[in-house]
């Protein structure tokens, strides 16, 4: 195993590495006005498909639940 150094002060590397990362952090690339109106046209027919996909969701489940009910065996006999 590779042996660790103490944790105290941190080596050469680590400084520099941290000196890029806080640069990044400070500043960071900013999103542009073309991503910002595909988000938002994303959203807009997410939206509006929203409510027709659920009702479909529904009856689909009806459907399912329905024809489960007529194939499956009944707890009752049948004389």
């Amino acid at each position: 195993m590779i042996d660790e150094p103490e944790r105290g002060e941190p080596s050469p590397a680590e400084r520099r590495l941290g000196e890029h990362l806080e640069l990044m952090r400070v500043a960071g690339p900013e999103p542009g006005h073309s991503l910002v109106r595909r988000i938002v046209r994303t959203a807009r027919w997410q939206r509006a498909l929203r409510a027709p996909l659920l009702v479909a969701g529904v009856i689909a489940a009806a459907v399912v639940d329905g024809l489960r009910r007529l194939v499956a065996p009944s707890g009752r006999s049948r004389r």
